[in-house]
């Protein structure tokens, strides 16, 4: 009987520690995937942080338009954005309209709300340094397959409305 339940409990805690580092590398993907997006958006490889938009983005807004949108952004704000780290993720967080728009209903996908911590220098008449806070979206296509795609979910409309401040 004690022999029964040790293995049991062996076999208990084998499961156990397999699913916690399979999380454990869910969690660390996402983190690399948002922490190479920051960098590329950092270093104003707007070419590289399209490359990883869901393909509905793409299907509204050239790569062309996104890049020139976001080098006049940099630009204007003289953008410098350092210290990146990547905070709590959550599974399908609540999406504003917008964003839910972007997504198919007969997809095999996953989206995660991943918040993202950096300091942004920037001018607006005067030097400002802040840190943001904010939340990051990721669609996750075929999650934890060998077919998964990981793709940065972002609201097209920001330039629109940006366009209007101007």
């Amino acid at each position: 009987m004690t022999r029964s339940v040790l293995a049991l409990l062996i076999a208990l805690g084998v499961l156990f520690g397999g699913s916690v580092a399979r999380a454990s590398d869910d969690r660390m993907r996402l983190e690399d995937f948002v922490t190479q997006i920051y960098l590329d958006y950092a270093g104003e490889s707007f070419a590289t942080v399209y490359a990883a938009m869901y393909p509905t983005i793409k299907e509204r807004v050239s790569e062309q338009d996104y890049v020139e949108f976001q080098r006049g952004h940099f630009e204007d704000l003289s953008l410098e954005i350092t210290e990146i780290e990547v905070g709590e993720i959550r599974e399908e967080p609540r999406l504003i309209r917008s964003l839910r728009q972007l997504l198919p209903d007969d997809e095999d996908r996953q989206v995660f709300g991943v918040e993202i911590r950096y300091k942004a220098s920037f001018v607006r008449g005067t030097r400002y340094n802040q840190r943001i806070t904010k939340t990051v979206y990721v669609v996750a296509a075929n999650w934890c397959t060998e077919r998964e795609a990981l793709y940065l979910l972002w609201d097209p409309s920001s330039m629109e409305e940006e366009g209007t401040d101007q």
